[in-house]
């Protein structure tokens, strides 16, 4: 079972910010697609619950340099 997620994320200026963003939650075990807007300040991801949390997705985000809110 898959579960969507909406982050507000700030730091992110263009889409360097966002491919940053995207290929870092790539590598995360469980999600299996992220889009990000540095426009919006949000990112989207749709991950499987039981690999991982959103708290492991917003640390993951932190790490690249961004800010969850």
């Amino acid at each position: 079972m898959t579960d969507e997620l909406r982050l507000k994320v700030t730091g992110m200026t263009c889409g360097g910010c966002e491919n940053a963003v995207t290929r870092v939650l790539a590598t995360v075990d469980g999600v299996s697609s992220a889009t990000a807007s540095h426009k919006e300040q949000e990112v989207r991801v749709v991950y499987d619950a039981a690999k991982t949390s959103r708290a492991a997705i917003a640390r993951t985000i932190e790490t690249a340099g961004y800010v969850v809110e």
